[in-house]
């Protein structure tokens, strides 16, 4: 068995459930900060430097559930139903000031039950809005609370620290606003690769043709492909949050296809102006950020032996 990262005294000692991308990055977090961090991984890393335990919060060994009582706070970085399965050995393992700390995409399925199963314990709820690979700096993660606590504001304070933005909302605003965004988009970005694919393109005519756009989508759509499929379904599985921006997606593909049906050249011109004008302020700075990003798009090494083309450098 692996042993936790060495304590510094009076700080955390901090169970991270899952050791995939958003469980590492958390992992180090409070590990650079001097808390004591222990990971633990369904997946056998024997022989990993990092030393993570090998362990399932649906089905823990007694080693696992110590190593949970003896946690100032848990972390549960898992898929959510994952998550929602473990909740009973935390309720059972941990203490009543332990603060448990969730990343998950979709919150209201997992705290709906674990505001009265965990209760009184802490409960603090995270989505960093970006790929681990991206790091804190620049990018936000949202963050509420069923019951506030000193570990949890010491936690987002980390975070604010590493250069992250934490924005604070509801769980429930945090799945209408947040997880309804993430599922249109991501449901944008495969229903272009579908819809591509349909077409009967070639990749490769696809790609050599591809005006500057194009290749954004292109390599946006492989950002998500070669990312965790849970991930993704949980955003689209989320019930009415991914359902709603599904729908509305589709609504508007087929106004668009009424509207060139009928010839309405003017309806499409009002449309097209009203999307701007709904932008409003943000619509000069985005359209600077798409520019940025084509010219450092169009302008990345073409060797595939190039070591930034490894998808863990993205």
């Amino acid at each position: 068995m692996n042993t936790p990262t060495p304590r510094t005294d009076g700080e955390p000692r901090a169970v991270v459930i899952g050791h995939g991308a958003v469980g590492a990055l958390v992992t180090a977090l409070m590990a650079k900060a001097g808390w004591s961090a222990l990971s633990v991984d369904r997946a056998d890393h024997t022989g990993d430097s990092a030393g993570i335990l090998h362990g399932d919060i649906t089905d823990p060994t007694p080693t696992l559930r110590g190593e949970l009582a003896r946690a100032d706070v848990v972390v549960v970085a898992i898929p959510e139903q994952a998550a929602v399965d473990g909740l009973g050995t935390i309720a059972a393992a941990t203490g009543p000031r332990t603060t448990i700390v969730e990343t998950l995409s979709h919150k209201s399925g997992f705290l709906d039950k674990a505001e009265t199963l965990l209760d009184p314990r802490p409960v603090l709820s995270l989505n960093p809005l970006f790929h681990p690979s991206l790091g804190w700096a620049g990018n936000t993660v949202t963050a509420s609370a069923v019951r506030a606590g000193d570990t949890a504001e010491r936690l987002l304070t980390l975070i604010e620290g590493a250069g992250a933005r934490v924005h604070r909302l509801s769980h429930e605003e945090h799945d209408h606003v947040v997880t309804s965004v993430q599922a249109v988009t991501h449901a944008a970005l495969l229903s272009f690769v579908d819809a591509v694919r349909r077409l009967g393109l070639a990749p490769v005519d696809l790609v050599a043709c591809a005006p500057p756009p194009t290749r954004a989508l292109l390599a946006l759509s492989a950002r998500v492909l070669t990312s965790q499929t849970e991930t993704y379904w949980d955003i689209q599985n989320s019930g009415p949050p991914g359902g709603d921006a599904r729908r509305a997606l589709a609504e508007s593909l087929q106004a668009l296809e009424a509207g060139v049906d009928a010839g309405d050249r003017d309806g499409f011109g009002e449309t097209f102006a009203g999307l701007g004008i709904w932008l409003g302020e943000n619509l000069d700075p985005f359209a600077d950020d798409a520019a940025r990003a084509l010219k450092t798009l169009l302008n990345r090494p073409t060797d595939s032996d190039d070591p930034a083309h490894d998808r863990r450098t993205r």
